[in-house]
């Protein structure tokens, strides 16, 4: 009899180990073992992609922004800047649906295109999980915000990379030239997207206002977006493999389908119009920003 009490004394202590309590008490913090609880404890959680490890990749964790787990056990995710703050109410499109398995602390999600995966779950701290996926051998760490103080402008401009992608691509529907000299101003055509992992674009002369399958890429090289002391605007260099050359503009983000180029020393202006906007991108995904210096030397800050 004594051994048996010892016995469930021990498996007591054991399972109140487990801390998936989101709550600032201590004892609480400690007692509780829902992993459902936890999951919808927070109406957000950010993908901090350039904390993932492992050598894997799971296709719908590495291109969405933010993941929620709904009471309904749908889960949404904003996987893109367009609309981002506005599409879904905040919590972007709906990608498929979740199970936990509180026992083994399993969190199962049922991807619409990629189909099932199973993370181990652990929480590290009060608003933060990593979910390992052992068929991939990779991890996520996920953070937890409420809605009401969710900052979807910071979210936006530390993304802006993503942003240019998000369209088939961009046209010229406006140009002021001072210096008519500049190659830039033949170019009538942007389109960025991701080859492996590496951010890449392609350029075309092509009248402004043929179709988009008509348009012709011209150019081609790699791209990336570096920050500047003003939080809502950036800097672009586009980095051409023709010719080794450069052209560096300031960014400006007019909407959610319009951008600005301005090139600093030539003093040209050019404003593009997003077309062919593309909600759900089955192939995009996120490069961790490490990464970038060892895939590809240009990406080396100027």
């Amino acid at each position: 009899m004594k051994k048996t009490l010892t016995i469930l004394i021990l498996l007591a202590l054991s399972l109140s180990s487990c801390n998936w309590s989101y709550r600032d008490d201590e004892d609480a913090y400690n007692s509780r073992a829902n992993l459902t609880d936890l999951l919808q404890s927070y109406d957000l959680w950010y993908v901090d992609i350039d904390r993932a490890t492992g050598p894997g990749n799971v296709s719908f964790m590495s291109k969405a922004f933010t993941m929620s787990f709904m009471p309904d056990y749908e889960v949404f995710a904003n996987d893109n800047m367009v609309g981002l703050g506005q599409t879904g109410n905040g919590f972007g499109i709906r990608i498929g649906t979740y199970q936990v398995y509180n026992r083994n602390g399993i969190l199962s999600i049922v991807d619409d295109l990629a189909g099932q995966y199973d993370f181990e779950v652990r929480q590290l701290n009060q608003n933060e999980i990593s979910l390992y996926n052992r068929a991939e051998d990779v991890t996520y760490i996920l953070v937890g915000y409420q809605k009401s103080n969710f900052d979807y402008d910071k979210l936006f401009y530390n993304n802006v990379t993503y942003f240019l992608q998000e369209y088939q691509a961009w046209s010229k529907v406006f140009a002021d030239v001072v210096s008519p000299s500049e190659p830039f101003v033949l170019e009538n055509h942007l389109t960025f997207y991701v080859d492996g992992n590496t951010n890449v674009f392609e350029s075309s002369e092509s009248d402004p206002n043929l179709p988009l399958a008509s348009i012709y890429w011209d150019y081609t090289g790699t791209y990336e977006v570096l920050n500047t002391s003003y939080q809502d605007e950036k800097d672009l260099v586009l980095y051409y493999d023709l010719n080794n050359s450069r052209e560096k503009f300031a960014l400006s983000i007019i909407d959610d389908q319009t951008i600005e180029l301005h090139n600093l020393v030539t003093d040209n202006i050019y404003r593009f119009e997003g077309r062919g906007y593309i909600q759900y991108r089955p192939k995009a995904k996120r490069i961790k920003r490490n990464l970038l210096s060892k895939t590809n030397t240009k990406y080396m800050k100027l």
